[in-house]
């Protein structure tokens, strides 16, 4: 996990580790220059955009064609994070489950104990539960993240 421990603004967004900026310059970069040569060749070879068919494309085709691409980005995202959180939710109840098994398993094993032990049976039930619920609540607090002491 990144750690962001930032007192001001600017040193986080210009952070490289953990940032998309780099990830996003290997686009914007060359895009940028293709665009810069595209203005300059206008600028030196005059009609150069019509005899290469650059005329054609107005502002609204490049406003719609910008659009879709964006929307399109949007939606992919926006769908890799839903599956993912998804994924998770599932895995934490799955866990769940296999923390309740377990205990079901220790209380059932007790069932055929000797009716002379009942109350060491008794205490034997209560701890192996409070137990696993403490092993839960540890297993929650190492997958959140969360440093330090957590107030009860």
């Amino acid at each position: 996990m990144i750690d962001y421990r930032e007192a001001w603004l600017l040193p986080l967004v210009f952070k490289l580790q953990g940032s998309v900026y780099a990830r996003c310059a290997i686009f914007a970069v060359p895009s940028s220059l293709l665009t810069i040569i595209l203005v300059m060749t206008e600028a030196w070879v005059p009609g150069y955009r019509e005899e290469t068919m650059l005329a054609a494309l107005d502002s609204s085709a490049i406003w719609a064609m910008l659009t879709a691409v964006l929307i399109f980005m949007v939606s992919f995202r926006t769908r890799q994070g839903y599956s993912r959180f998804w994924e998770g939710t599932g895995l934490l109840h799955q866990m769940k489950g296999e923390w309740f098994d377990t205990v079901s398993n220790c209380v059932t094993f007790t069932i055929s104990a000797n009716k002379e032990r009942v109350k060491e049976v008794e205490q034997f039930r209560h701890t192996i539960v409070r137990l696993m619920s403490l092993c839960h609540g540890c297993a929650l607090e190492e997958i959140s993240g969360i440093e330090g002491r957590m107030e009860t």
